[in-house]
């Protein structure tokens, strides 16, 4: 309702109180009125009406819901203090800035207020804003730079490994909580840190000797710690030795609790995607070996990776309600994803796909990057193509398997049919045809460097092959795209997005793909695509995109003028790739149609022009056949001004060149090109350039031309020009 409805509502009722002389009547017409005041933002007026409504009926108990509704908003708006905890934190950030003063540093990490920084990260009902500046005094604490030599880090790592021996001794639950989740907080600050507490002697051989009497909630605490030190090499070793029975056989029981069946999966794929093991050891004075390697482990406990894929799949599949579950679920799978045969699980399961998406949308609305990143990866890895190897290293590549394929004793490894161009493809599709675009979008969205990044990749990889770039356009790709391919802070997103809408340019009709508004925006992305000299694929699309939108709309040669394209071009001209090569003149003379390009390369007093031209000369006689049309074709536009013709006149074999144009063996295209140059330069220089011609045979050639060309258009212009000759003193030799 509207302001003007409850007011005339509550006018109305007050007067329906004034005439009430029944109790039980003035009492509901009370608690109407104090549903008005609420709808009106009035509480304390509806608090008022609610107690004397209860005063004149004891028995309405509809009094009773609205007072309780009324209490719970009104703690729900009632300002939270500031927890004291906040500022304290802060200021102890100043007293440790200073990284040279580390008799000061030592100081505070030997005080109880380090203490209690250390416990805020720990418990579990710490408040947000006290949590964030734990965390922050813990970065900078544990991370002083490199320029901090006589930092006292190992002090600093002997001062927490007390605390967490402190709260381990006293064999309370609420203590162990505390200690593992303050170690996990040391380990996202500084893995090292916390590999350095946990590595050492008997400590995680002593945890899981007991961790199957721990309860739960510890038990996932543990867990946690395992999974985040998974990265760690030197915690692989004792987690691997010491906890691959437990991880094992916990991830293969049924009854296992969901939450930690998602975390010990996480840990299991991060040990072997890492190549994490541990070989038999024999314990003093005992002849039983500790657990020799995962392998063995989850061998015995009948334990396959298709099991722990799985089960982190149906995480999210099911729709797990808890936020740590599901990320833990989907770092697993962003490890195992790494796998050929775990890639296409994942992409044929549509339930899954589905899940995913929704999962992004989800995470992308609560602002959780770890989970976003986590996706993003996923899908990366789903899509990725295997990179292309130089013949160099295709011959390293063969000697490091027979060197590894020796030490293992096993076969050469060959190439995996799952992961050729064919089987990569046949995975995009499916990943567009279940949406991934829409996870995409929300990652293009992000404040991340690192997401907006997997995001340009992966769109990247959905747009190689040429059948998916429909479908994508439709889906809205270009809007997602075009902020990626513009960001300043991030120039390696900015170049994937980039290469990604040029291969979408290249393909597709720039009006239907971008429209006009969009076109000119993409040409300075294009334009650092032909600059990255690290990758010459790159500027090769670059300049196939660059040419396509120019064809088609005279705003953008004009834009790629201004933005000194004409440069980038000229140096492209003199690569060392064909393809490059022919590209940059191609892309030469689609500009020749925007008049100040045309004015520049027509004008012989202006300096580097008559260069510029006798380039396009050579290039006219390259063995690259569609180097020769371009070159030849942007000449023949050139060539309508007197200037160029003066040019071409200078150059040393000029005529020559010019005559080759029309040789026998030559294409059509050239060919014609070759005639329409003929006729501007007698155009222009009439007997200067009629007598050199004719002294070139180019009137032998252009009767050959007339007598078997096929193409009509070529034959006529041939005929043209030799009249033009014979107009101008040639005399035809029978």
């Amino acid at each position: 309702m509207t302001n003007e409805v409850l007011d005339k509502k509550l006018r109305v009722l007050t007067k329906a109180l004034e005439e009430s002389t029944n109790n039980k009547d003035t009492s509901s017409i009370l608690l109407e009125r104090a549903s008005v005041y609420e709808a009106l933002g009035q509480s304390e007026l509806a608090r008022k009406d609610v107690q004397l409504a209860t005063e004149k009926d004891t028995t309405n108990t509809k009094a009773k819901e609205i007072a309780d509704r009324l209490s719970k908003k009104s703690l729900a708006t009632a300002p939270t203090p500031k927890d004291s905890r906040v500022d304290r934190f802060r200021s102890f950030l100043e007293r440790i800035s200073d990284s040279t003063k580390t008799t000061e540093i030592k100081q505070f990490c030997s005080s109880p207020e380090f203490v209690s920084v250390l416990t805020a990260c720990g418990e579990e009902d710490t408040p947000t804003e006290v949590r964030a500046a734990a965390y922050m005094f813990l970065t900078k604490l544990l991370n002083p730079g490199p320029n901090a030599t006589q930092y006292p880090m190992s002090f600093i790592i002997e001062q927490c490994a007390k605390c967490f021996s402190h709260c381990m001794d006293t064999g309370k639950n609420v203590d162990k909580l505390l200690a593992f989740r303050t170690l996990n907080a040391l380990f996202q600050t500084n893995i090292t840190v916390g590999a350095a507490i946990l590595a050492q002697e008997g400590v995680v051989e002593e945890i899981m000797d007991v961790i199957e009497f721990e309860v739960l909630d510890v038990q996932i605490a543990i867990a946690n710690v395992l999974a985040i030190a998974s990265s760690d090499s030197s915690c692989q070793k004792v987690i691997v030795k010491y906890g691959s029975g437990w991880l094992a056989k916990t991830a293969s029981r049924s009854s296992t609790d969901e939450r930690l069946k998602a975390i010990i999966g996480t840990t299991l794929t991060k040990l072997q995607a890492q190549g994490a093991s541990a070989t038999a050891q024999k314990v003093p004075g005992n002849t039983e070996t500790k657990d020799e390697s995962l392998e063995d482990a989850m061998r015995h406990m009948n334990l396959k990776n298709a099991d722990l894929t799985e089960s982190m799949k149906n995480v999210l599949k099911n729709q797990a309600q808890d936020g740590s579950v599901v990320l833990n679920a989907v770092e697993g799978l962003a490890y195992s994803s790494l796998e050929s045969n775990v890639k296409d699980s994942l992409v044929k399961d549509g339930k899954f796909m589905k899940s995913l998406v929704a999962v992004a949308i989800n995470a992308a609305n609560t602002n959780s990057n770890p989970l976003l990143f986590g996706i993003g990866t996923i899908l990366a890895n789903i899509t990725m193509y295997r990179p292309v190897l130089d013949e160099q290293q295709q011959q390293m590549k063969k000697l490091r398997d027979l060197a590894n394929a020796k030490s293992s004793d096993k076969a050469v490894p060959s190439d995996d049919p799952l992961e050729t161009d064919n089987a990569v493809e046949t995975r995009i599709k499916l990943a567009v045809d279940h949406s991934s675009a829409l996870a995409l979008m929300v990652m293009a969205k992000s404040t991340s460097s690192n997401i907006r990044m997997v995001a340009a990749q992966t769109y990247h990889n959905l747009v190689t092959p040429q059948a998916t770039r429909g479908k994508l356009l439709q889906q809205g790709i270009v809007k997602s795209l075009l902020p990626l391919a513009g960001s300043q802070k991030d120039p390696q997103c900015a170049i994937v997005a980039s290469q990604a809408l040029a291969k979408l340019a290249i393909t597709t009709d720039p009006r239907l793909a971008f429209g006009p508004e969009h076109s000119l925006d993409l040409v300075r992305p294009f334009l650092s695509l032909c600059k990255d000299d690290s990758n010459q694929l790159r500027q090769f699309e670059g300049l196939m995109a660059l040419t396509n939108l120019a064809s088609v709309d005279d705003n953008v040669r004009q834009a790629i003028f201004q933005e000194q394209g004409l440069v980038i071009f000229e140096n492209l001209q003199l690569s060392n790739n064909t393809m490059v090569q022919r590209a940059a003149t191609e892309m030469l003379c689609n500009m020749t149609f925007c008049d100040p390009v045309f004015d520049l390369y027509s004008d012989s007093n202006k300096p580097g022009t008559q260069n510029k031209i006798r380039l396009l000369m050579i290039l006219s006689d390259h063995d690259d056949e569609a180097t020769r049309r371009a070159a030849s074709g942007t000449l023949a536009i050139l060539a309508n001004a007197k200037g160029t013709c003066e040019m071409m006149a200078r150059i040393d074999k000029g005529y020559e060149r010019i005559s080759r144009l029309m040789n026998e063996d030559e294409i059509v295209d050239v060919q014609h090109r070759g005639i329409e140059i003929v006729r501007c330069m007698i155009m222009h220089l009439e007997k200067d350039a009629v007598v050199p011609l004719v002294a070139e045979e180019v009137d032998k050639k252009l009767v050959c031309i007339v007598k078997t060309c096929q193409t009509n258009v070529v034959r006529s212009a041939a005929m043209d020009v030799l009249k033009l000759m014979v107009a101008h003193g040639a005399k035809l030799k029978p």
